[in-house]
């Protein structure tokens, strides 16, 4: 089964105690959403339904789980910025196994509704339990759990990328101050609809702008002029001896995500020798793999240093 089929593929069996401790204490009911919800929030989440499905129509299944891999590693290093300490890539992944077991939306079959009783369910998450020992990071491994549930791709795009560029606009949504928040007690005060629908809006937002950003950077024309650019500067690919002109080769690869390797020969223009040059050197590079159990086929595979030739501002600290 391919690592993109679910986001619950993240898991591994390794566990931590303080990340199970986390998830297992964070349970709070589904909250109710405010009577009244302006139409342009229902649009937004309508929008945003769109906007992932056609995401996950550019990728291939084999290239979906490269990115998706690649995302999940980068989410330790966003929650850094964003919480102000490390988190362990390991308890990221430890909670996100807890978070499936237990994380559930409830019976709500209107889509957009769900989108926006995840996001609330965020908010008051983060309102009943104080921002330490990676509560905060378990809070967003919920929530991605949540939109892997209503079949949102989260793998596919990062939602710890966008609040960490916009960090203190989420931190004032939560009415944090100095890092912490003012835990909302049970029984006290309710914090106001107005408040709830200008989080779940803020959050609605970052969610649009992370899938516009990686749409933008995976449409078949940016992926063209990438690739190529790639394929001609790019100091690995020409210390390794790779040729510029087998980049269409590799972009019809990246685009299909597994090949014929005969067919992957054709599409190099270069006599058959040559041409299994060429893919021995890809596969030697770590840009191509060919499968133990079929030899016949190319899949393609993403290392960190060329998706950041696809995604120059993945890693960007703000």
């Amino acid at each position: 089964m391919h690592r993109f089929a679910r986001f619950e593929i993240y898991t591994c069996c390794m566990t931590s105690a303080s990340s199970m401790d986390s998830v297992s204490a964070m349970n709070v009911p589904n909250p109710a959403l405010p009577d009244s919800i302006p139409p342009s929030i229902l649009a937004r989440a309508d929008a945003f339904v769109t906007k992932t499905a056609f995401l996950a129509g550019l990728l291939a299944p084999e290239t979906a789980a490269c990115v998706s891999s690649l995302l999940m590693d980068s989410d330790a290093d966003y929650s850094k910025i964003i919480d102000g300490h490390h988190i362990e890539s390991v308890v990221l992944k430890d909670a996100l196994n807890l978070a499936n077991k237990q994380s559930t939306l409830g019976a709500s079959t209107e889509l957009r509704r769900r989108i926006l009783v995840a996001l609330a369910h965020h908010y008051h998450l983060l309102q009943n339990h104080p921002i330490s020992d990676g509560n905060a990071a378990v809070a967003r491994i919920i929530v991605q759990m949540h939109f892997a549930q209503i079949g949102l791709h989260p793998h596919l795009w990062s939602l710890s990328r966008g609040i960490a560029r916009r960090r203190e606009e989420y931190h004032a949504a939560l009415d944090m101050t100095g890092g912490t928040q003012e835990c909302q007690l049970a029984g006290g005060a309710q914090q106001s609809d107005k408040t709830l629908l200008g989080f779940i809006e803020f959050m609605l937002d970052v969610c649009h702008e992370e899938v516009d950003y990686m749409t933008a950077a995976l449409n078949r024309r940016k992926l063209r002029e990438s690739v190529t650019n790639a394929f001609n500067t790019n100091s690995r690919l020409t210390e390794a001896g790779i040729r510029a002109k087998i980049a269409p080769a590799f972009l019809a690869l990246l685009i299909q995500g597994a090949l014929p390797r005969s067919e992957f020969n054709t599409f190099t223009g270069l006599q058959s020798e040559a041409a299994s040059n060429q893919v021995g050197r890809l596969i030697n590079i770590g840009l191509v793999v060919s499968p133990p159990s079929d030899l016949l086929t190319l899949e393609v595979a993403l290392p960190d240093w060329f998706v950041r030739e696809l995604l120059p501002d993945l890693h960007k600290s703000w």
